[in-house]
């Protein structure tokens, strides 16, 4: 028995050295300034209510298999990647307007609640940020750091002043697919201020992370570089004979390797008929000869994601039909590009579509196999904005701003023929236009071909 608490008093030592060393998960992250300053901005959006929002739970234990990753808004503003986390955020103080006004002088603007220092759980999944640790609050950026067990008391404490709070309310139409995560933390807030509207602070939180920062683009430029690595590897490996799936693990380990610690999403690697399946992505079947293969693949660094699609031919050259259309949706893209900068729009119609640009391209380039214009082939958006999620939020309506980063990504998909073609590129709105991030990639259909043709044979 004595052995057995001397090792545990070693354990605890050992964590507390741990925490020392790295309060937080180990990541590469901007200055707690940068977070500090986005949460002001959001209080200055958000004037008439608290603000509460929950990271991801603390469902890590011994059973949990997959490394924690938080909820990108939650990140957002506070750069802490651990669960259980909470924060709370008041509008400034000179719009208050209640009669609790006097009380809202004493109490801090924000708090961030973590759960309370767990030695025996941590033995199963490492360190976490302590609230009661020396120094907790400059590792945060946070002058108040609480036990999230204080979280009720403080919330009806705030709340009194207040008729809306503003949470993440649950929705499918953007990257909260755990709608589950959102309706627990609803129906939780419902029980601890049943008289308060919850409003969402989406819309906000859109038109503040759809502006890359300097720090942001880094990351950003860092996942994209990891990522074309990857792409350039499966140039120089494709064959016929070889299965999807080994495409897909040669490029994820690449990025891995590179400095990505995960995909931004599922990879896509989708050959001959399944290469029209736009988000195909069981990537279980053989390449054959005279395939396309369609490959979505990006890496993510540091929380920010890339995205990046090529088509190649399998065998290393295209055939007549599959470099026609191939051509005219690189060229298609070409233009969309080109029409890159402040003012342009993502969406599909008005005078500044750039969705407008690439379909007239398409719609008046070649034909498919019946003789018809090749627009109605073209069944997806033009782009998307990129950041902490893959399709991150936005402003709804606003058009591109500078710091903004898109994907262009054209497609045609033609099944009765097995061809299909997407050619998506990532790309950073500027003052004057833009910036591709992603040139470093062959695009054109020579290029490809030498590049596949001059690489040697898959290592088995």
């Amino acid at each position: 028995m004595q052995r057995l608490q001397s090792a545990r008093r070693f354990f605890h030592i050992l964590l507390a050295l741990l925490w020392l060393s790295a309060a937080l998960p180990a990541q590469e992250r901007e200055p707690a300034a940068v977070f500090q300053a986005r949460r002001e901005a959001l209080r200055q959006k958000l004037p008439d209510g608290l603000t509460i929002l929950f990271g991801y739970g603390d469902d890590s234990g011994p059973d949990t298999l997959l490394p924690f990753r938080q909820e990108n808004n939650f990140y957002y503003l506070t750069g802490i990647n651990s669960p259980g986390a909470v924060l709370l955020l008041a509008p400034p103080v000179e719009d208050r307007r209640s009669r609790f006004r006097d009380e809202s002088l004493r109490l801090p603007r924000e708090i961030l609640f973590l759960p309370a220092h767990n030695p025996e759980h941590e033995q199963w999944t490492g360190p976490k940020p302590n609230p009661a640790a020396p120094g907790i609050a400059s590792e945060t950026g946070f002058a108040s750091v609480q036990d999230a067990k204080e979280l009720e008391t403080e919330l009806r404490r705030y709340a009194r002043g207040f008729s809306s709070v503003y949470t993440l309310l649950p929705e499918t139409r953007s990257e909260e697919t755990e709608s589950w995560f959102a309706r627990d933390n609803v129906e939780r807030l419902k029980t601890i201020l049943p008289k308060v509207t919850l409003r969402d602070p989406r819309e906000a939180l859109g038109s503040l992370r759809q502006i890359k920062s300097g720090g942001e683009q880094s990351f950003i430029r860092q996942a994209v570089e990891c990522s074309l690595d990857a792409h350039l590897a499966a140039m120089r490996e494709t064959q016929p004979g070889l299965f999807e799936y080994q495409i897909a693990a040669l490029m994820q380990y690449t990025f891995a390797r590179a400095g990505c610690t995960r995909p931004s999403y599922g990879p896509i690697v989708g050959s001959g008929l399944r290469s029209t399946i736009l988000h195909y992505n069981q990537n279980t079947e053989r390449m054959e000869d005279g395939d396309l293969l369609v490959l979505d693949v990006g890496g993510e660094y540091a929380h920010y994601a890339a995205d990046i699609t090529r088509t190649l031919p399998v065998n290393g050259r295209f055939t007549p039909r599959q470099r026609e259309i191939y051509e005219i949706v690189l060229g298609a893209q070409k233009a969309a590009i080109a029409a890159v900068k402040p003012g342009m729009s993502l969406g599909r119609r008005g005078p500044n579509s750039l969705f407008q640009i690439a379909f007239d391209y398409l719609n008046t380039h070649g034909k498919d196999s019946q003789g018809q214009p090749l627009g109605k082939y073209f069944i997806h958006g033009l782009g998307h904005h990129v950041g902490l999620y893959v399709h991150d939020l936005f402003e709804p309506g606003s058009p591109l701003q500078p710091g903004m980063v898109i994907t262009i990504e054209p497609g045609i998909y033609l099944p009765d023929e097995a061809i299909g073609v997407r050619i998506e590129d990532m790309v950073l709105v500027t003052e004057t236009g833009y910036e591709l991030l992603s040139e470093r990639l062959p695009r054109e259909a020579d290029e490809i071909e030498a590049l596949m043709r001059s690489a040697s044979a898959p290592v088995r």
